[in-house]
C-alpha cells in the first residue's frame, strides 16, 4: 500500500519534459528525499519520453529506490471523448484575446475532475497528489513535511493559494449546481448550497489544483461520483470551458470534505505562493518586484546567495 502517488499529466513536447526534470528534481530534493512514508510516481503521457527524462528515471528507480509508473495514454480516449462531439474548437480566453483554450485543453480538466482517480494505477494508493509539470517546490521546511507525512483528511492544497475564477470560464456553473443540490439536498449531506451555489455564478473560486492532495477513497465515493456525473452530462466543460480547480472547490465544500491547507514551502506555478508566515511573504514579494521577478523569474533552475537570504532559503 502506498501512502501517496505523485501523478503528472504531461503534454508531448520538448518544453514540457525539460519543465518536468525540472519539476521532479525539486520534489525529490524537497519532499520525497525528506519522505519516510511508502510513494510512487505516476507519469501519464502520450508519447515518449525524451533521453533527459529516461536516464532520471533510471536514477530515481535504481540508485534511489524509487517507483515511477510511465502511463502512455491517448488523453481524448481516455477521457471518453468521441470524434464526433461538436464543440467550440478553440475556446475564446479568459484574460487574453490572443490565445485560446483546446480541446485538449478541456480532455485535461476532465481528466482531472474526474477520471484520473479510477485508473488502476491508484488502486492501492491512499492519497492522490497532483502536480503541473511546471509545478516547482523551492523550498519546504520541517512543518510542511511534518504535516504532509501525516496528512489524514480527504484534500489538501497549499495555503493562501484559493483564487478566484473568471467568470467567462464558469457559465452556468452555478445554476448546473444548483439543480443538482436542489433535487438531492435530503440524500447528502450538503452545507449552504444555495449561498455556494450563488457564490459560484456570482464570485467563483478555486483551489489552485496544480498542486493538491485528494483522498482516492473520497473521490471514489458514491456522493462524489453522483455529483460529477451530473456535472459531466451537463458537458459544461467542453461547452464552457469549466475547469477542475472550480469543480474541486465546489464539490469539496459542497460535499463536506475534510480539508487542510499545508503551510511552510515556497511554491511556484506562474506565480510564486509562500506559504510560511505573513513577513516572509511580504519579504519575498517586495524582493521580487525590486528584482521585476515575481512573475517572470528563473528562481526553480538557479538560486544566488542574496535570493536565497530574501527567500528565507
Amino acid at each position: 500500500m502506498y501512502k501517496f502517488a505523485f501523478t503528472y499529466l504531461v503534454k508531448q513536447d520538448k518544453k514540457t519534459w525539460i519543465d518536468l526534470e525540472v519539476s521532479l528534481k525539486l520534489l525529490h530534493k524537497n519532499i520525497l528525499g525528506k519522505l519516510i512514508c511508502n510513494y510512487k510516481i505516476i507519469i501519464f503521457c502520450e508519447g515518449e519520453p525524451i533521453k533527459k527524462i529516461k536516464n532520471l528515471i533510471n536514477y530515481f528507480s535504481k540508485d534511489l529506490n524509487i517507483k515511477v509508473f510511465i502511463k502512455k495514454i491517448s488523453l481524448r480516449s481516455y477521457v471518453k471523448r468521441k470524434e464526433n462531439d461538436k464543440y467550440i474548437k478553440e475556446f475564446p480566453h479568459s484574460s487574453d484575446c490572443r490565445m485560446t483554450f483546446s480541446l485538449g485543453y478541456r480532455d485535461m480538466c476532465k481528466f482531472f475532475a474526474y477520471d484520473v482517480f479510477f485508473d488502476e494505477n491508484l488502486n492501492q494508493v491512499e492519497y492522490f497528489v497532483r502536480l503541473d509539470t511546471d509545478s516547482f517546490f523551492i523550498y519546504t521546511n520541517n512543518e510542511f513535511i511534518k504535516n504532509f507525512e501525516n496528512f489524514d483528511y480527504d484534500y489538501g492544497y497549499i495555503s493562501n493559494t484559493i483564487q478566484k475564477e473568471d467568470k467567462s470560464v464558469s457559465i452556468g456553473f452555478g445554476k448546473c449546481l444548483y439543480s443538482y443540490c436542489h433535487k438531492n439536498s435530503n440524500s447528502y449531506p450538503l452545507i449552504n448550497y444555495l449561498n455556494l451555489c450563488q457564490e459560484a455564478t456570482l464570485k467563483p473560486k478555486i483551489f489552485y489544483t496544480n498542486f493538491e492532495i485528494v483522498k482516492v477513497t473520497w473521490a471514489r465515493s458514491n456522493s462524489h461520483k453522483k455529483i460529477m456525473k451530473h456535472l459531466i452530462s451537463s458537458k459544461g466543460i467542453y461547452n464552457y470551458r469549466w475547469g477542475d480547480a472550480i469543480i474541486r472547490y465546489y464539490i469539496v465544500n459542497l460535499l463536506r470534505a475534510k480539508q487542510k491547507p499545508l503551510q511552510g514551502c515556497l511554491y511556484k506555478h506562474s506565480g510564486l505562493y509562500d506559504s510560511r508566515n505573513i513577513i516572509r511573504i511580504l519579504l519575498m514579494k517586495c524582493y521580487s518586484k525590486l528584482r521585476n521577478r515575481l512573475y517572470q523569474n528563473n528562481y526553480e533552475r538557479k538560486l544566488s546567495r542574496l535570493d536565497k537570504l530574501f527567500l528565507g532559503i
